[in-house]
């Protein structure tokens, strides 16, 4: 049967309207396929001064004596900003060099009595301090009279030593001189005893005569053993004396090495603790480290107690450049890489007139962050803002740090399609592991 007009009439609309919308699927699935449209990592950020502000902070701490800046002000490098209170630290030095001092003194006293030096050789830096101090020149003379002193003790005692010495050097001589004489009058009781003993033999003198030499002959030689006793006995008294000049100087030589160990540690002390506190009163004044401009002033006056390393002020430095700081969600960090592309907008401005910015990521975190207040885990990353970009801005726009930024990070050009089913794959490859 053939079709009638009437019958074409009604089905044309039909088959118009689905060859049109095939039309539009077939074109909307090419252009899904092929057009290329930039993604975009959104984060917030604020604007920063490159390494960020300065915290100006004393190492030792102690009591503020004047606060010389105020909230704003600007500040060059070498400025002194606030004054610490140096009685404490000038009282305790004060102690402490003079501890100091006296121990180099009694140093050098005892080196000298170690070596059996004839004069004390002080330390350099003692001897040009008490040629300016009265009191440092007391010290000095006060271990010079002692020095003196002990060596004259020393030197009187071996005098005397040796005046002992000299006497049994004589006593020794006149018991010598006895023991000669007693060694002739022996020989001579001898030679008598030999006549006398001849002539009783023969009957010409009586035998009590040859009884009483040899009587003499046994008393002069218990006399000659009595004085060679008492020549060893002075020979050795002269040992025992030199012994006891060599006990004397090795007393006192030991003595000085003894004391010399001993004060060594707290000389070593005292010169240490002298060092830190000649620079603490040189930190007195605490200065600004940067230029710029003073900012969050956390000491009022004087009188306040600051403590070791706490932030006292900061100081915002205006010679350096300007930088973005973002924080991009741990979701999108995988997107993010260096020199990508960056459109800012400040929503301080009127966005009407402000064009956007163009910077480049130069930093991301290796690892994310907490906010402690929110507790809002992020990825930090840095954007530089050249300076040709900050030329585009209007008349009277300017840049402040902490100002806040929407940053748009160029991620690169996927497909329509592509957005499309990045969700679908997604959630279909994590449903998959879950079910394996």
């Amino acid at each position: 049967m053939t079709p009638q007009p009437a019958q074409f009439s009604a089905r044309a609309p039909r088959i118009i309207g689905l060859c049109v919308i095939g039309l539009l699927i077939a074109g909307f699935g090419g252009w899904a396929m092929t057009a290329q449209i930039s993604g975009a990592v959104m984060a917030a950020g604020r604007v920063v001064v490159e390494q960020n502000r300065q915290a100006v902070q004393h190492l030792d701490g102690g009591r503020v004596a004047a606060v010389i800046v105020k909230e704003g002000d600007t500040v060059a490098a070498g400025d002194v900003l606030l004054e610490l209170d140096p009685t404490v630290a000038q009282s305790e030095l004060a102690i402490i060099e003079n501890q100091l001092y006296e121990l180099m003194a009694r140093r050098g006293r005892l080196e000298a009595e170690r070596d059996g030096a004839a004069q004390i050789a002080f330390d350099p830096e003692l001897v040009a301090l008490a040629a300016r101090d009265p009191h440092v020149d007391d010290l000095v003379e006060g271990q010079l009279s002692l020095f003196e002193a002990r060596r004259d003790t020393q030197r009187r005692t071996i005098e005397q030593f040796h005046n002992q010495q000299a006497q049994l050097v004589d006593q020794i001589a006149g018991v010598d001189a006895q023991m000669s004489a007693s060694d002739r009058q022996i020989a001579l009781v001898g030679t008598e005893a030999t006549v006398q003993q001849s002539l009783v033999d023969r009957q010409l003198a009586p035998i009590e005569r040859i009884l009483t030499l040899q009587r003499e002959d046994a008393r002069l030689s218990g006399l000659q053993g009595e004085l060679m006793a008492r020549r060893a006995q002075a020979m050795e008294r002269r040992t025992e004396i030199d012994l006891e000049i060599l006990r004397l100087q090795t007393e006192r030589r030991e003595e000085a090495i003894t004391t010399l160990r001993d004060i060594s540690v707290p000389e070593a002390e005292s010169a240490e603790r002298r060092a830190t506190l000649i620079r603490q009163l040189a930190f007195m004044q605490v200065r600004a480290q940067v230029s710029g401009i003073v900012y969050d002033i956390k000491v009022f006056g004087p009188g306040a107690v600051i403590r070791p390393a706490d932030a006292l002020l900061f100081i915002v430095p205006q010679d350096r450049p300007l930088v973005i700081a973002a924080r991009v969600d741990p979701i999108d960090v995988d997107k993010i890489r260096s020199e990508l592309d960056v459109v800012l907008r400040f929503p301080t401005f009127n966005l009407s007139n402000t064009p956007d910015l163009l910077g480049k990521v130069t930093r991301i975190s290796p690892d994310a962050f907490t906010d402690p207040a929110t507790g809002r885990t992020f990825y930090a990353a840095d954007i530089s803002l050249a300076a040709e970009e900050l030329e585009k801005l209007a008349e009277g726009q300017i840049l402040v740090p902490g100002m806040p930024v929407d940053c748009f990070i160029d991620t690169g050009a996927h497909t329509p399609f592509a957005y499309l089913t990045d969700p679908l794959v997604r959630y279909f490859s994590r449903a998959m592991r879950e079910t394996s």
